[in-house]
């Protein structure tokens, strides 16, 4: 009796810091749903509204050029971690795949703590580079806006996306099953069968 109600608060302490955890992964995923999402409706409204201007009244949007490429930054490097926390990067899995039970459950938390690591050097490299170009005073060309305004988007997705690859494997280590993200559980797409019907890579194992 004195052991399991010792054991309690610790259990309960593990699942208040993994609520805490999955709490400030909803909010962080819904800033960037809301940045991605919304940086490509704005690039879709001034592109058409562009086009539209420039055929009927010959009038442009100054600056849409500059405009598109300054919302791809933003885009591509908020959605570096989107796609790490729904696992939907590119991965080379050629031997993480022939492994089976503790073995690719261990690659893969040493792949997702290295990855993570090698995410936060990036991070710390792209302050220093957004400092230097803030310390110079560039502007854009066409709508002089500070670039350094646009490119601290590059320590905060890189950070995001190596904090993710750390919850990932925080989550195999703490958790039964492989977990691809913190919240993406690994399963095996449907595969055809000889006798027409469908099985998971799952079920195969198991045979």
């Amino acid at each position: 009796m004195t052991e399991s109600g010792a054991e309690q608060p610790i259990r309960g302490s593990g699942n208040l810091i993994q609520r805490v955890i999955r709490g400030i992964d909803r909010i962080l995923e819904y800033a960037e749903v809301f940045i991605v999402g919304g940086s490509i409706l704005v690039m879709a409204i001034v592109m058409v509204t562009h086009v539209l201007g420039r055929t009927f009244f010959r009038i442009g949007i100054p600056g849409v050029t500059e405009i598109t490429e300054l919302l791809i930054i933003l885009i591509t490097f908020v959605g570096v971690s989107y796609a790490v926390r729904r696992a939907r990067h590119i991965s080379m899995s050629a031997l993480y795949d022939q492994l089976r039970g503790t073995a690719r459950k261990a690659l893969l938390v040493f792949i997702c703590l290295l990855t993570g690591t090698l995410l936060f050097y990036l991070a710390w490299e792209a302050l220093g580079y957004v400092q230097t170009i803030h310390g110079r005073g560039r502007t854009s060309s066409a709508l002089n806006i500070p670039l350094w305004m646009i490119y601290a988007v590059l320590p905060v997705g890189f950070f995001l996306a190596g904090l993710q690859y750390w919850l990932t494997a925080l989550r195999n280590l703490t958790t039964p099953g492989v977990f691809r993200s913190f919240t993406e559980r690994e399963v095996y797409d449907e595969v055809p069968t000889e006798n027409g019907g469908t099985s998971t890579g799952s079920d195969q194992n198991k045979q």
